[in-house]
């Protein structure tokens, strides 16, 4: 944990009358003072340094506020946050995953449409792209502001390394399948996966699902389809394969992305990285390791056929707890994130994508970066087949489960969508 103070005066501003908050009977009332007192601030991003570099930022711009950070392992904060929320406390300031973990905390979470109205007048939503604002709200109500989006489901490639082994991008499955065995052959890991984090393979699921039949994959997600539908269970066969048939490293099941795989791949010791856009980070976080290296991304071949997958997207949002005692202060921090100073600082950290119509495009891109984020920027625009979180917590964790079981155990892919799918119904 750090903490970051600073003293000095406070600006004046005005105070209008908030809508009614999740838990309460009465409007609240908004200021629009310059933030004082304390506010707490948790996630599992951004790093630290970057979060030092929003931080004395903010402040020095809002020198009354005292800032104390928490940043932790997605998974431990997650479970964190969780504990601390039930009884009522938790940071003023926290980030969640649209989708299932929105859903999730909704309840604990301050709707912003009234804190945005008052600083940005009635037509704030229009500085948004559409998709991602869209993605931060549930039913009528904006319940944060995003950050950063990021797309996932396709390939990292080492070019280098393949035509040092006289080897070249493969643009099939089958292709995929004979260049892995190459690498193999070499002493070179195919596709870096770090197949141990749920979140991970659900994303390449979801692209090889989308690749079969976009149109089941997101009724299934939004509770009107089946997940047993005949093509989501050949999605869950064409999972199962990959690694049957060793187009990822051994061991991939039991290794993680950060930093098993990411190590692999940064090394040289992989041709391949499954791994989504924020990736890009690894030009500012371990650009010595790299920069000598021709890195571009590809589209994932999908097995049993001659396609390849289309992507997901979806950003992170910024939330205000619905129990804070400071929240005009908290939203004004995730504003300032979202759409001010900050977001620049963030998108010059990690190369992510603009989430507001004017937003910043990444200042000093290194240039061994600037492929990659090139061919990213035309996937998006070429090849996004939709948003990448599960709706459901319960599905989330039953298709994160799943696909491990397909990998790990005897779990057949027509059980595999039976198990999602029950979760489905018993989250109806």
């Amino acid at each position: 944990m750090k903490r970051y103070s600073w003293g000095a005066t406070v600006a004046a501003g005005v105070v209008i009358l908030a809508g009614c908050s999740a838990g309460t009977d009465s409007p609240a009332a908004v200021s629009t003072d310059a933030p004082t007192g304390e506010l707490r601030y948790e996630s599992w991003t951004p790093t630290e340094v970057t979060f030092d570099s929003v931080v004395a930022a903010f402040t020095e711009e809002n020198p009354d506020v005292d800032i104390v950070g928490t940043l932790s392992p997605f998974e431990d904060y997650q479970t964190a946050l969780q504990t601390q929320l039930r009884s009522g406390q938790g940071p003023d300031v926290f980030v969640v995953q649209p989708g299932a973990m929105l859903n999730q905390f909704a309840q604990y979470i301050e709707p912003v449409d009234s804190y945005a109205e008052a600083f940005d007048g009635a037509d704030w939503r229009e500085r948004y792209n559409a998709e991602p604002l869209e993605r931060a709200s549930v039913g009528d109500q904006t319940l944060g502001l995003p950050v950063g989006y990021g797309v996932a489901g396709f390939l990292w490639v080492n070019n280098t390394i393949l035509e040092e082994n006289g080897l070249t991008a493969p643009t099939s499955y089958d292709e995929l399948k004979e260049v892995s065995a190459s690498l193999r052959d070499a002493g070179i890991q195919p596709i870096a996966f770090g197949a141990k984090d749920t979140w991970q393979d659900v994303d390449y699921y979801l692209a090889l699902a989308a690749a079969l039949d976009s149109e089941a994959l997101y009724a299934a997600m939004g509770g009107d389809g089946a997940w047993d539908d005949p093509e989501l269970i050949e999605a869950f066969a064409a999972w199962k394969t990959m690694f049957d048939d060793e187009v990822v490293q051994q061991g991939a099941a039991g290794a993680a992305t950060y930093t098993d795989t990411y190590d692999l791949f940064t090394r040289g010791e992989a041709a391949f990285f499954a791994n989504g856009s924020w990736n890009l980070d690894m030009y500012r976080n371990s650009l010595e390791l790299v920069e000598a290296y021709d890195i571009d991304v590809m589209p994932l071949p999908v097995p049993g056929t001659t396609d390849t997958a289309p992507i997901t997207g979806d950003t992170a949002v910024v939330v205000v707890n619905k129990d804070s005692k400071n929240k005009s202060a908290a939203f004004q921090l995730a504003r300032y994130m979202s759409s001010g100073e900050g977001a620049q600082i963030l998108t010059d950290a990690a190369l992510d994508f603009p989430v507001t119509v004017d937003g910043p495009a990444p200042q000093g891109l290194p240039e061994p970066a600037q492929q990659a984020r090139t061919t990213i920027e035309n996937l998006i625009a070429e090849d996004l087949a939709g948003y990448r979180q599960v709706p459901s917590p319960s599905v989330n964790t039953a298709l994160g489960d799943a696909l491990v079981g397909l990998i790990s155990s005897d779990l057949t892919p027509e059980e595999a969508a039976s198990r999602v799918q029950a979760a489905a119904d018993e989250a109806q």
